[in-house]
């Protein structure tokens, strides 16, 4: 009798589980007109058990938790420091549905609510300082600028999927037992650190006697993006078109080209009618630079360059980079989703002449930090550098150094602190000053950076 009416309770639970979320997920149940209290005035909630939700200033469900008394849960919450951290810009709510206290019930149903809002914190260990969060849609155009930086091709989507969301296929080069997978791997690592609710799960993985080669999954908007290794890929890159996706330009098969392949593929596959080529974007959000003009509220914008999230212990920081001159002086750039970068070895020789800078000096992060703090600016105030090792997937090297944005380097090489000739310095404010062979990069960088910048030299996705 006690299996029996067990078994009865928890039918009856799974029945009210379902009906709740049918009723959230339909907005029968709408959030807006559930009970909120501001996230300051946590001292006002009720002592009763709920679910509750943390939602920020534009509707953004943002955390999701569950408890049996929520004033008690609130008096001393675990994520309440991070919390008020993004409430210094963005406004949080705490709405809460009241509930009976059941644990089971409560459990059940917060699961179900985080995998129907997937709240980005709910995704983030308490641990990591949280200085803003990343939308869906910023962090699927960071991945999609990796990706294409490994050749990764569109190679069709599938609007009828028998099982699955419609998806869009994504193939990347292998060869033999080489490719990009391990780039790959650590650049979607990288996006999955993030504070957003786009997630990469890798699905599948090939042995390392194969290759080790990955296989990927995320969802976006009701659609499936689905990365996978492919052979041969390269002969393909040749006669391929490009396509957006996100905004994101990226290689894509042509109808030609597929047609070949769907016609070797119909020998062995069940069914392949519906897979065709990806014509418009199927998701429209437009790519734009904040350092470009421009001002349209429906336009996720991309950081020209974000804060660097800590890296975790025995973990490298994956970059790419690539090299411009100015006046004959060398500037190294570091690149990745975060934005643009210089190494703090390419100050050191600028600023003292001596390209090896010796680490084990105590006071090289207090004296950059001094330097930025001189600048005529507040923005760089309180940015915090760190040591950190960096390897650049284009040949795999590896070095110890901090970076610095691009855009404070400018600042630094702009400010005249370091430049002792006066007279050089007058015919720069005039306009007079012409290049001598004997020059020292630093003046070279200070004169042309008074009218030019560096970021109108490097080569983006877009170029």
């Amino acid at each position: 009798m006690i299996n029996v009416s067990r078994k009865a309770q928890k039918k009856k639970l799974i029945n009210f589980l379902g009906k709740v979320i049918s009723m959230v997920s339909s907005k029968k149940i709408e959030l807006s007109e559930l009970p909120f209290v501001y996230l300051l005035d946590r001292d006002r909630l009720p002592n009763c058990a709920a679910i509750y939700f943390v939602s920020d200033s534009k509707g953004q469900i943002v955390y999701i938790g569950r408890t049996i008394n929520l004033l008690e849960r609130w008096k001393a919450h675990h994520r309440f420091n991070q919390f008020k951290r993004l409430n210094r810009k963005n406004r949080l709510n705490i709405i809460w549905l009241t509930c009976k206290a059941d644990i089971e019930t409560l459990s059940m149903l917060e699961i179900e609510l985080i995998n129907l809002y997937k709240p980005p914190l709910n995704w983030t260990k308490v641990v990591k300082p949280i200085r803003k969060i990343t939308p869906a849609e910023t962090a699927l155009q960071q991945s999609l600028q990796q990706l294409a930086k490994f050749n990764v091709m569109i190679f069709g989507f599938d609007p009828i999927a028998d099982q699955e969301l419609p998806t869009i296929y994504l193939l990347y080069p292998v060869y033999g037992m080489r490719g990009c997978s391990g780039s790959i791997r650590t650049a979607l690592k990288n996006i999955n650190k993030k504070a957003s609710s786009l997630k990469w799960k890798e699905y599948k993985t090939y042995p390392k006697s194969s290759g080790k080669f990955g296989f990927w999954e995320t969802e976006h908007n009701g659609l499936r993006i689905d990365i996978a290794p492919a052979q041969g890929l390269v002969d393909f890159m040749p006669d391929s078109i490009c396509r957006t996706l996100a905004g994101v330009e990226l290689k894509a098969f042509s109808s030609e080209q597929l047609e070949i392949i769907l016609e070797k593929m119909s020998e062995y596959e069940e069914n392949t009618s519906s897979l065709g080529t990806l014509e418009d974007d199927p998701i429209p959000v437009e790519f734009v630079d904040k350092t470009k003009n421009g001002n349209n509220k429906n336009v996720t914008e991309v950081e020209f360059w974000e804060e660097l999230e800590q890296m975790a212990e025995g973990e490298v920081r994956v970059m790419t980079r690539q090299f411009v001159y100015v006046d004959e002086v060398e500037i190294e750039i570091c690149v990745n989703d975060n934005g643009y970068f210089v190494r703090y070895h390419l100050y050191y020789w600028i600023m003292y002449d001596k390209k090896n800078p010796n680490f084990q000096y105590q006071g090289t992060i207090p004296d950059l930090q001094a330097a930025a703090n001189r600048l005529p600016t507040i923005k760089w105030a309180g940015y915090k550098f760190r040591f950190e090792t960096i390897r650049f997937s284009e040949d795999d090297v590896e070095v110890e150094s901090l970076l610095i944005p691009l855009a404070m380097f400018e600042d630094l090489m702009k400010n005249k602190e370091g430049i002792h000739n006066t007279n050089v310095i007058k015919e720069i404010q005039k306009g007079e000053y012409k290049p001598k062979p004997d020059d020292s990069a630093r003046i070279k960088l200070f004169a042309w950076l008074q009218s030019n910048s560096i970021s109108s030299l490097l080569q983006t996705n877009n170029s």
